[in-house]
């Protein structure tokens, strides 16, 4: 091919391409575009993120509460499984808040930020459980 037949073949393409993309178009193409930008930053800002960590399975047998420090790394969330046989209670922090976890029960203790330090667990006299976490940070 020529340097003349590319160029005129350029041209071509050119105005074909002028001819579908109106200033209607880039327009309307441009404000898709500031949209998706907005979308993706509050994807940004609202989508969780963090990292699981598995932590020691507990054997709970005491009203007595047993803390649990995870101060060295803040978590955001942390994942409850009692695996039984008697429901347990947990308390995040110090809050006054305590939540039973029944038998075969999962719950999931959230917070908008990592700011979970503690877990404190516990069954009442007598009783015993198991509890599987996983928190997140």
């Amino acid at each position: 091919m020529s340097r003349e037949e590319e160029a005129l073949l350029k041209q071509l393409i050119k105005q074909e391409v002028e001819k579908m993309v109106t200033p209607e178009t880039t327009i309307l193409l441009d404000d898709i575009s500031r949209g998706i930008r907005q979308i993706m930053k509050h994807l940004e800002e609202t989508t969780m993120q963090g990292i699981d960590v598995p932590l020691p399975e507990k054997t709970v047998t005491s009203a007595k509460p047993e803390i649990i420090d995870v101060s060295h790394i803040p978590l955001r969330k942390v994942d409850f499984f009692n695996k039984g046989p008697n429901t347990a209670y947990y308390r995040i922090n110090n809050d006054a808040k305590e939540i039973p976890i029944e038998d075969r029960e999962t719950i999931v203790a959230e917070r908008p930020r990592a700011t979970i330090e503690t877990i404190t667990l516990r069954v009442d006299a007598g009783n015993s459980a198991i509890i599987k976490m996983v928190g997140s940070y």
